[in-house]
Order: structure tokens, then C-alpha cells, then sequence
């Protein structure tokens, strides 16, 4: 039942998600403005945990 929950919330972030692009972009065609780099949120906090991991990985080397 988590699962669903989870998998639903996911959906739901996603398609906000790309919404807000979608937005984004028409702006700034209509502005004339450079393409501003949009990152999915899941995919920001999957790219945090990794630098977490490395930066406590290579103090542990560093402190040993």
C-alpha cells in the first residue's frame, strides 16, 4: 500500500514538474532569454545523496 502511495506521490511531482517547464520555456521563447537548465526535484535529491556519500566517504579516508 506504501508503494502505491509513494508511486502516486512520485506521479504527481513529476507532472507538476513538467508543467512548470512546459511554463518556463514558453517564457522564454516569448522573452527572447536563454534556456534555464530545469532539474526534475527527484532527480535533485538523488544527485545530493551521492555527494553526501562522497564527501563522508573521503573524510573517512582523510581522518584514517
Amino acid at each position: 500500500m506504501l508503494d502505491l502511495i509513494a508511486e502516486l506521490l512520485s506521479i504527481i511531482d513529476n507532472i507538476s514538474f513538467w508543467r512548470r517547464k512546459k511554463k518556463r520555456r514558453k517564457f522564454e521563447k516569448e522573452n527572447n532569454l536563454p534556456k534555464k537548465r530545469m532539474v526534475n526535484p527527484l532527480t535533485q535529491i538523488i544527485i545530493g545523496l551521492i555527494v553526501l556519500v562522497v564527501i563522508f566517504r573521503v573524510l573517512r579516508i582523510i581522518i584514517k
